[in-house]
């Protein structure tokens, strides 16, 4: 079998708690020193190039088969994993959900999961997991199934917005990724993250004229495969 390597900004692959017992990191991350640190005692593999890596040890280990492409039907995931996620903390668990560089497929099923179980919605799911993990940015199909996800979990129109924005190639962006100058909007984090443990935040506040700032940018990564 051909070896695989990857090369990721270590910026990006580096390992984040979320909330108490739930990690997120990316592949080069991956290693038994990281998950006897972390006392891992689940990893969801959310890739189809990323091999379940023995040298992790006799943990359990779930693969998702999932690329990152806008085209990747991941909604099916996203409460399945959400609610295995809940039973594994609920049962004393740790668990590490992985991609390749932690931004796109495995934060789509960190929000998810924070989205059902510990924030009022989707956007507060956002705001609590980019205080540890700023560069979170799962592609544009990701973010039209998690606002599709929200709209049904939480029976209502949605707290995420695709906006109109000329200088992406899909012409769109979620307008989570745009700093809002209103201070709520980071009050609504700290709380979110201050109740994580009781699945509780605030709810949205009505909707005001905002000020946005934008504050994106990008996130290479290079994958290389060596036979």
């Amino acid at each position: 079998m051909p070896g695989v390597s990857f090369r990721v900004n270590p910026n990006y692959t580096r390992i984040s708690e979320i909330v108490p017992g739930l990690f997120i990191c990316g592949v080069t991350e991956l290693s038994a020193e990281t998950v006897a640190k972390y006392n891992i005692t689940h990893v969801i593999n959310a890739t189809t190039e990323v091999p379940n890596l023995k040298c992790l040890g006799n943990i359990q280990r779930c693969k998702l088969w999932l690329e990152d492409t806008p085209q990747t039907y991941i909604y099916p995931h996203l409460e399945l994993q959400s609610d295995h996620i809940q039973a594994l903390l609920s049962d004393g668990g740790k668990v590490l959900v992985h991609c390749v560089a932690g931004v796109s497929r495995s934060a789509s099923i960190c929000l998810a999961y924070l989205t059902k179980y510990k924030c009022r919605s989707l956007r507060d799911a956002y705001h609590l997991m980019v205080k540890t993990r700023p560069m979170v940015r799962p592609n544009l199909g990701f973010w039209r199934q998690l606002i599709a996800f929200e709209q049904e979990i939480k029976k209502s129109c949605g707290s995420v917005r695709l906006v109109r924005d000329e200088a992406q190639e899909d012409k769109l962006l979620p307008d989570v990724y745009f700093r809002m100058a209103l201070p709520e909007e980071k009050e609504r984090a700290e709380e979110c993250e201050k109740n994580s443990s009781n699945a509780t935040c605030t709810s949205l506040s009505p909707p005001r004229k905002r000020s946005f700032q934008p504050i994106l940018e990008p996130l290479p990564e290079a994958v290389e495969a060596t036979a």
